[in-house]
């Protein structure tokens, strides 16, 4: 499979280190034709956003460098953060509407927007790294979190589901297939996600693969995640960033 576009990229206007317009550079060097800037949402401490109206800034600078760089579309987008055990985000929807791309996964640090949430969404994931009955409780706790997101979001993908959080993959990716959001294969953090195409892809839910860039030259890095994909026979018909190579 051949890639179009990545999704999930960082700008300096939250834990990125290159500008968007550094982004868009360096996809445009890899031959992509779309690329999204999706800084994380606010309530993601130390990291975020400096507040939900920092979207429209990227989308009001988006707009202005789109007509310098005609090969390639780029999109306005938020990697929002789960905030509480109903799936709550931390974008209100009126900025959720003005996004052209909408990713929402869980974090390990983050301000949670309901008193027991502090517990369920922070609490017991990190207690979950020295108890097994703690991250059983954090696996349940996070797939009903992220099944919530989805059913109440128009979520378009799932950001990284079993990145340092617990999560029951068939569950979740049956929601996902459900809803019309893609599970994501990312390929910026290094670790084994096996387990994760395997489990997901019996239940019938698309991928994307992204690089979750953080820095302009890993931007539009993808192709690790199109040979795992490939390994466990997931066709690119079911990978919405890509297509059948022409080689």
């Amino acid at each position: 499979m051949e890639f179009f576009a990545d999704w999930h990229t960082h700008s300096t206007y939250s834990d990125g280190r290159g500008t968007i317009e550094e982004n868009i550079r360096a996809a445009v060097s890899r031959g992509l034709e779309e690329l999204a800037i999706t800084d994380h949402g606010p309530a993601n401490i130390g990291v975020g956003v400096r507040g939900p109206e920092s979207y429209l800034q990227i989308k009001d600078e988006i707009r202005k460098l789109n007509p310098q760089y005609d090969s390639i579309s780029v999109k306005t987008g938020a990697e929002a953060d789960i905030t509480a055990p109903d799936g709550t985000v931390d974008l209100p929807r009126s900025i959720i509407n003005e996004l052209d791309i909408f990713i929402a996964g869980l974090h390990p640090y983050v301000w949670p927007s309901v008193i027991n949430g502090v517990w369920s969404v922070v609490g017991i994931n990190q207690a979950a790294r020295f108890s097994r009955s703690a991250r059983e409780k954090a696996r349940v706790n996070n797939t009903k979190a992220l099944k919530e997101t989805v059913n109440r979001y128009n979520v378009d993908i799932v950001s990284h589901p079993d990145l340092r959080m617990p999560v029951d993959i068939p569950e979740l990716a049956a929601a996902c297939a459900a809803a019309d959001t893609a599970i994501e294969i990312n390929t910026g953090h290094h670790y084994d996600k096996s387990e994760l195409v395997k489990n997901a892809a019996g239940e019938g839910v698309n991928f994307v693969v992204s690089s979750d860039a953080h820095f302009p030259a890993t931007v539009g890095e993808l192709e690790a995640g199109g040979l795992l994909l490939e390994k466990f026979g997931v066709p690119a018909e079911r990978v919405v960033n890509a297509r059948k190579s022409r080689s």
